[in-house]
């Protein structure tokens, strides 16, 4: 089943793959902004917080994207015992609206903090 979730931005509804009959282009755990597309192509790894806001953003400029748990190292190396890095989430969008999606996502993410 596909479960809904509301952004914290305003009241955009993001489809959550909660289960089995999730949609097909969407990874186990993963959100979306509402919009299909026929094929995708990875843009950009992102830190948890900025998901939604990502997400909002390209639904508004009609561009597909999904985001679902970045696959992680089999193990992670960290000099001097430092924490691991926090773990990112993997963008995607429609292939054919990727030119459209880097140039927004270059201006987005200079006014995001991290």
């Amino acid at each position: 089943m596909t479960g809904a979730a509301y952004s914290s931005h305003d009241s955009t509804r993001l489809t959550v793959s909660t289960g089995l009959f999730a949609p097909a282009w969407l990874p186990p755990g993963g959100r979306d902004n509402g919009l299909r597309a026929t094929s995708w192509a990875p843009i950009a790894d992102l830190p948890a917080q900025h998901v939604d806001t990502v997400l909002d953003a390209l639904r508004q400029a009609n561009v597909p994207a999904h985001a679902a748990p970045a696959p992680r190292p089999v193990r992670v190396v960290t000099p001097d015992r430092r924490r691991p890095p926090e773990p990112k989430w993997r963008l995607r969008v429609g292939s054919t609206s990727y030119a459209r999606a880097e140039d927004l996502l270059m201006r987005l993410l200079r006014t995001l903090d991290d």
